[in-house]
């Protein structure tokens, strides 16, 4: 504390240490203006009174929370600056590097469950690596370690199809046949399913999976077998965007495929009884129906008619559908 002066005055060795701060950040905040001592020492050094150093203290604190010295120095000087914007501003900025480091640590996540495939060699890393930038190329905004997981987890479902989708491929049947196209369209509800019913998701999978092999691989799938089965894939959706267009495909909702699969059997045993019309267990069915097909089309009233018109005048599209014509003849009478 200098000495012969009404107030305390403080050194900036002094002030640095009690603030936690350095000696050079002190002398940084004086020559850009953000806080200057208020006294010098006859030999010409820097003191700070009490005024001084309440103000380092507001800075100190507005700089912890991430603002910056810019914004600090406009609040501080009455500037025609909104404090609670330059904190949604601060706040902004924090949730877009949060999201950021997310990212990069999801991505070093999956790096790591590559390589628990393969660990040993920097081979490995460089091959996981190019499998990373593959899926954030295709996949970025989606958790593409949970999506493989879950995949890989399905393997007894679309096993056994991949298996018949093969033996066709190599019997040389044609993608529309009605063999090839029950097993796309089966091959379809086991994706819908691992995907949450989101075709875009399931879209954006397969796309990634043709344009780039490796990823096919590393999933456990043969390219080749992938590119014949898309085209029948391909095929059934084309007859449903004639129908309802690229939005109107996107936006139909198949989370429900597995209660899909259990009304059709349900359906297909009273069927088989010769169950009337007008039987309870026929009309509780019916209700099943509308309201699974509700869901389907997202409460869309435009879109179920448009479906419903796709399925009446496009035939591949009953081939390996839960539900056939009969049965959707019988629930969905004219």
């Amino acid at each position: 504390m200098a000495a012969g002066t009404g107030s305390a005055l403080y050194t900036v060795g002094q002030v640095a240490r009690r603030a936690g701060l350095t000696v050079r950040t002190l002398h940084h905040y004086d020559a850009i203006g953000l806080v200057r001592p208020s006294a010098r020492s006859p030999a010409g050094y820097r003191l700070y009174d009490a005024a001084d150093i309440r103000r380092l203290h507001l800075v100190v604190s507005l700089k912890r929370t991430g603002i910056g010295l810019d914004a600090i120095a406009g609040i501080l000087a009455g500037d025609d600056l909104d404090p609670r914007e330059v904190i949604r501003q601060q706040i902004a900025e924090l949730d877009r590097s949060i999201a950021q480091a997310g990212a990069a640590r999801e991505g070093l996540r999956l790096l790591l469950w590559t390589l628990e495939d393969d660990p040993g060699s920097a081979d490995s890393l460089l091959g996981a690596t190019g499998l990373l930038a593959e899926y954030q190329k295709y996949l970025p905004a989606l958790d593409v370690r949970r999506l493989l997981a879950r995949w890989r987890q399905a393997q007894p479902h679309w096993g056994p199809i991949a298996a018949a989708v093969r033996a066709c491929q190599s019997g040389g049947t044609d993608v529309l046949s009605p063999d090839v196209q029950r097993l796309a369209q089966r091959w379809m509800n086991v994706a819908m399913r691992v995907f949450g019913g989101e075709l875009p998701v399931v879209l954006r999978w397969a796309n990634m999976h043709q344009r780039s092999p490796a990823t096919a691989v590393h999933a456990g799938l043969d390219p080749a077998l992938l590119r014949y089965l898309g085209q029948a894939i391909e095929a059934r959706l084309d007859a449903l965007r004639r129908h309802l267009g690229d939005d109107g495909l996107a936006r139909l909702d198949g989370s429900a495929s597995s209660e899909w699969e259990q009304l059709a059997a349900d359906g297909e045993a009273l069927l088989a009884s010769g169950a009337r019309p007008d039987d309870r267990r026929v009309g509780a069915l019916r209700r099943r129906y509308q309201d699974l097909l509700a869901r389907t089309v997202r409460h869309d009233a435009s879109l179920a008619a448009r479906l419903r018109a796709a399925y009446e005048c496009e035939p591949i599209l009953s081939l390996g559908h839960f539900i056939g014509p009969e049965l959707r003849a019988f629930l969905d009478p004219p």
